[in-house]
């Protein structure tokens, strides 16, 4: 156990000493703030131009109604005052004005507006802008006549005006579903899964390449003399999870504490006003933890039987296609496809982890199928685990181009410390 602790406190330390591991930690975080920092900065300030380029309040408007379709000239500006359009007497006397800065903008609606639909806007600012619009104003006046010509309710329905309130019973009972709830729920598995991803793509094959690095450079043979190999297996998974899981900790609380910073600023829009299920939240999270040592253990074992980096290389692809299957057939996955491959997804030890955590997100993943499912993980990481312990006590000196089966599964070297 000594040992372990050990190997566990070298891994780690060495790992935490890498100014590469501290910088990739770090500028993940900071990246993702700048960036979003900079598309609140670039989407307020394009809301602004939006804003100002409609912003009638200190422009003189006019307009000539040759229809007479409308009924008023007044209508409610940004500031929420009521402003007044100019009658004016012909369409070339409009024009003239706005040339002559006499009117910032002149509406004319033709005598077969009934027959066109068009109403022609004319102005000239400072500067042109592709933000400028100065529609709102007619379309208010025009909408607000049309309002009086019809039945106010056929108004609301012709503009889709029209509020829906939907009441979703549950696929197994009869009970109403709460949606807000549903959404906390999804948060824990949601989380899981961005989780589990990062750790995949950042640490997926630090692992694999250690392993085969020591054998290639026979420091395997010189730990083997006085280190037992279950030791060394065990260390390095458990300080893999370590280093995994700091560096997951140093970008995750950073995000969190942005978000909590745009909930209390109301920065985020409404549908990002999230509440948390930390019951799902604690259950997912020991999924992850078990995901992950299944996925760490997988790695060990193409470690230990790859006997170069290119051979790593190749079974680590194939093992990554297989962790991620789940996502090719994510519409198995909706309550409404659920079929035989669900299940098998669900408890083939690989794709386990990702499938497990997309059900919980859709929603189609009963308690005790989760609880089954997690000791499913488990139980297949330790036995994954048993096996890169067994493969490593027959092939750790193995340095040729090819897998030796004959001597993956003969007696180990005698001259190994038991």
């Amino acid at each position: 156990m000594n040992k372990t602790k050990e190997i566990i406190r070298f891994e780690v330390l060495r790992s935490l000493k890498k100014p590469s591991f501290w910088i990739a930690a770090i500028l993940i975080p900071i990246g993702f703030g700048l960036y979003m920092a900079f598309a609140g900065l670039v989407g307020y300030n394009a809301s602004e131009t939006l804003s100002n380029g409609t912003d009638t309040t200190d422009k003189k408007l006019g307009i000539f109604d040759e229809a007479e379709y409308l009924n008023e000239t007044k209508f409610v500006n940004a500031d929420q005052k009521e402003q007044e359009l100019e009658i004016i007497k012909d369409k070339e006397t409009g024009i003239s004005a706005v040339k002559e800065k006499k009117l910032d903008v002149f509406y004319y609606i033709s005598k077969d507006f009934t027959e066109t639909k068009k109403v022609e806007i004319y102005t000239k600012p400072e500067s042109s802008s592709l933000m400028d619009d100065y529609s709102i104003p007619i379309r208010t006046l025009l909408s607000s006549t049309a309002l009086k010509n019809v039945d106010e309710l056929d108004y609301a329905v012709i503009t889709q005006n029209i509020n829906f309130d939907t009441t979703t019973f549950d696929a197994t009972d009869d009970h109403v579903v709460d949606m807000n709830e549903r959404i906390k729920e999804i948060i824990g598995p949601a989380i899981a899964l961005v989780c589990f991803y990062i750790l995949m793509v950042v640490l997926g094959n630090r692992l694999t390449a250690a392993m085969v690095e020591e054998k290639e450079n026979r420091i395997s043979e010189l730990l083997l003399t006085s280190i037992k190999p279950v030791n060394l297996i065990v260390g390095k998974i458990v300080s893999l999870m370590i280093v995994g899981l700091i560096q997951l900790f140093v970008l995750i609380v950073p995000m969190l504490v942005l978000f909590k910073i745009g909930q209390n600023g109301n920065i985020l829009p409404d549908w990002l006003q999230l509440s948390f299920d930390f019951v799902s939240i604690a259950q997912y999270l020991l999924l992850l933890i078990a995901s992950y040592f299944l996925f760490t253990a997988m790695s060990m074992v193409i470690g230990v039987i790859s006997p170069t980096a290119k051979d790593a290389n190749s079974y680590s692809s194939v093992m990554i296609i297989m962790v991620i299957l789940p996502i090719f057939f994510i519409n198995v996955f909706m309550p409404a496809g659920t079929s035989a491959l669900t299940y098998v997804l669900s408890y083939f030890p690989p794709s386990a982890p990702i499938a497990l955590m997309l059900r919980g997100a859709f929603g189609n993943l009963p308690t005790w199928e989760f609880w089954l499912g997690l000791a499913d993980v488990a139980i297949f990481g330790v036995l994954i685990a048993k096996l890169a312990t067994y493969i490593f006590c027959r092939n750790a000196i193995e340095f040729t181009p090819k897998i030796n089966f004959k001597r993956l599964f003969g007696t180990p070297r005698k001259s190994w410390k038991k």
